[in-house]
């Protein structure tokens, strides 16, 4: 195999407003999960190379192709099933090697010495093939269960069965059981080291075995079978979790009792799969580090992983109801291939042998190297515009680097999103697809000459600008201000509902108040706080402008502009009295100079009322008489005293204190006195009048 090396990078680099120009980069493998390609293989540098395709060597006629074992040479042998029998595939050209008296080929194995060894299920058989040549010697007959798999651990044959679950190794007497296992079946084996990892069937674990004592658990999957084990690098294994049968889609097993693992095809089915803390799922990648612990390295959504192999691009995963392959590098997953079947059973050689079923066919990969990777759907975040893609490096001959791209409104490319552009040379790559929100490249290697180093493809979007949208405009009742920290401490501040004693409090202008939190609560007469809330669909910083207007006039009159606040107190003293509304308008111009969007929004009509009330009082009998006016504004408080006593509460003829105008009667009182009356509005206007009292 002779691939291309090809770096893509795909970070977004980061910007001070979303409006300004960005550019899409892949270059890790993390940044390359959800890629979707045919061919093209990641390596843990990010790079991508095109890989020969996977061509057909053999096909079978049986329903079931359910082993694989490839020696060094290139020869391949396949175990089948509905008839059990072995095939040596070798130069192109297929062998059989003999047929057996069971129901199914469920492992084959290759030893050190270049013998074939083979079991089967119901029932179980161990053979072996002198040699990898006919013909077929039963070695061994278990009475009971079914033999599932096979390992070459510490100089000897192991095998895994089940139910019950169980190891056996091959001795001068047969098979012997060393280990009893706790589950219904020992399904799959890895050596790792010195240790053999044991996958089990029923309530899905993984143990370890160190060939003399106990199985330990070392993971214990919430999915029902562990269907294969890869042994990579520095002692890692990787595991494949997935629930009950992953044709039939049985129910999940977890209790002990009588049952098999089946094997059999049933493309109708539907699996059965378990709750789990990030919704559904069907299957996992389970990490197991040399020091027994065990990581979820990743969890499908829809696919269910039946077989492992490592390889030089990492970790080679086949998926069964599907007929995919993917990788896993550095815990991101990417599409490696789609195969023209229902499953991959078997992979092996790192991935370059595939047994597939539905049908039963051997591919091995062969040729000159080609393939296609489609990026996952790039997130512009909102409607923008594409520039040029560039191409950094090396290029191969002969037009051997393409790329063209689509758009959509939608995350999930469906039919709404554009056609594919035309292809184009990676050294010059026009994006012509529509402005839309997500963009996809596909980049097609076919390199005719020696392995050539792919640069990294850039793509530059700016975002199409949007108007900010203004929202939630309020105002506060009379005399409200809101400062981030107390006022300066020369001056007096009640933080209570203002009283006659007076307010005297200063606005903090400095302050940038957010929507979340405007402040601490004073009050201060003559003053009028709005707020308003505001957001950009780009993202962009916004600034502020606050107008009024009053009623009956068309004109608009600017009372702040440049405000980076959401919160603006507003000395209405300046104002006569009346109805007014104010206009907040929000620009995303520091972001957009050149070309800045605005919106606005308007609050509701508020009053004006710099004027206290007029107080009136008049004798009447044994009684004094007095009557509260204000032009616009309701009373809110009025109170009396005499000769500077204290302040008591006057209560309105009619009981409520809530109208204009309001009349009160206080009793008068023998001798020379001074009788006092004050009132106040809801705007906080005072007015204070006072009578002699005369014998």
């Amino acid at each position: 195999m002779k691939p291309i090396a090809a770096v893509l990078s795909l970070v977004v680099l980061t910007s001070a407003h979303a409006s300004q120009t960005r550019q899409f980069v892949l270059d890790t493998a993390p940044a390359l999960a959800g890629a979707t390609g045919r061919g093209v293989a990641v390596f843990p540098d990010g790079s991508m190379r095109p890989l020969p395709p996977l061509d057909t060597v053999a096909s079978f006629s049986e329903p079931l192709g359910l082993a694989l074992a490839v020696a060094g040479d290139g020869t391949a042998f396949v175990g089948t099933g509905h008839p059990a029998r072995v095939y040596r595939v070798r130069e192109g050209k297929k062998e059989l090697l003999g047929e057996v008296k069971a129901d199914q080929v469920t492992a084959l194995l290759i030893d050190p010495a270049g013998d074939l060894w083979v079991t089967t299920a119901a029932p179980a058989l161990l053979l072996r093939a002198k040699g990898g040549a006919a013909p077929l010697e039963q070695v061994a007959a278990p009475a009971e269960g079914s033999l599932w798999d096979l390992a070459w651990f510490k100089g000897g044959l192991v095998v895994a069965a089940g139910n019950p679950g169980r190891l056996l190794r091959l001795g001068p007497g047969g098979l012997d059981t060393v280990a009893t296992i706790p589950d219904r079946h020992a399904r799959c084996l890895a050596v790792s080291g010195d240790l053999l990892l044991i996958g089990t069937s029923g309530k899905g674990l993984v143990l370890r075995w160190n060939g003399k004592d106990a199985p330990g658990v070392v993971y214990d999957s919430s999915f029902t079978e562990i269907a294969a084990l890869a042994p990579a690098p520095g002692g890692v294994t990787y595991a494949a979790a997935l629930t009950g049968d992953p044709a039939l889609g049985k129910p999940p097993a977890k209790e002990e009792g009588e049952g098999g693992v089946t094997v059999s095809v049933s493309e109708s089915a539907t699996p059965v799969t378990p709750a789990t803390p990030s919704g559904s799922a069907t299957s996992e990648i389970v990490r197991i580090l040399p020091e027994g612990a065990a990581t979820l390295a990743h969890r499908f959504a829809k696919q269910i992983a039946g077989t492992l192999a490592w390889g030089e691009m990492g970790l080679v995963i086949g998926t069964t109801l599907e007929g995919q392959l993917w990788e896993l590098v550095d815990g991101s997953a990417a599409q490696l291939d789609t195969v023209s079947a229902t499953q991959v059973v078997r992979v092996a050689a790192g991935g370059d042998w595939v047994l597939t079923q539905g049908p039963v066919r051997l591919l091995h990969r062969s040729g000159q190297p080609h393939g296609t990777l489609i990026s996952p759907p790039l997130d512009a975040g909102q409607p923008a515009r594409w520039g040029d893609a560039s191409l950094v490096g090396e290029l191969p001959p002969g037009g051997g680097c393409t790329l063209r791209f689509r758009s959509g409104v939608v995350a999930v490319p469906d039919d709404t999103w554009s056609a594919w552009s035309a292809a184009a040379p990676c050294a010059a790559a026009p994006v012509t697809a529509p402005p839309a929100r997500y963009l996809q490249w596909e980049l097609e290697l076919m390199p005719a000459g020696p392995t050539t180093r792919v640069g990294r493809v850039v793509v530059p979007y700016r975002q199409i600008n949007l108007p900010p949208e203004v929202a939630e405009v309020t105002v506060y009742e009379p005399g409200v201000v809101f400062l981030k920290g107390p006022p300066p401490p020369e001056n007096v501040v009640d933080v209570q509902h203002p009283e006659l004693s007076g307010i005297f409090t200063t606005l903090d202008d400095q302050a940038r108040e957010t929507p979340e939190r405007v402040g601490k609560k004073y009050y201060r007469v003559g003053y009028q706080t709005i707020s308003w809330k505001a957001t950009d669909p780009n993202g962009d910083p916004l600034r502020f402008e606050v107008e009024v207007q009053r009623a009956g006039d068309p004109a608009w009159w600017k009372v702040r502009d440049h405000l980076e606040t959401t919160v603006l107190g507003i000395d209405t003293e300046a104002l006569a009295d009346g109805m007014y509304r104010f206009r907040v308008t929000a620009s995303d111009a520091p972001a957009n100079p050149e070309k800045p969007a605005t919106a606005s929004a308007l609050s509701s009509w508020v009053t004006v009322d710099n004027t206290p009330p007029k107080v009136t009082i008049t004798r009447s009998g044994d009684a004094w008489a007095v009557t509260v006016d204000d032009a616009l504004s309701p009373i809110e408080l009025a109170e009396w005293n005499r000769d500077a006593d204290r302040w008591h509460p006057l209560a309105p003829e009619d009981g409520l204190l809530d109208r204009r105008h309001e009349t009160f009667r206080i009793p008068a009182e023998r001798g020379r006195h001074v009788l006092a009356v004050r009132a106040v509005d809801d705007h906080h206007n005072r007015a204070t009048a006072a009578v002699e009292e005369t014998p």
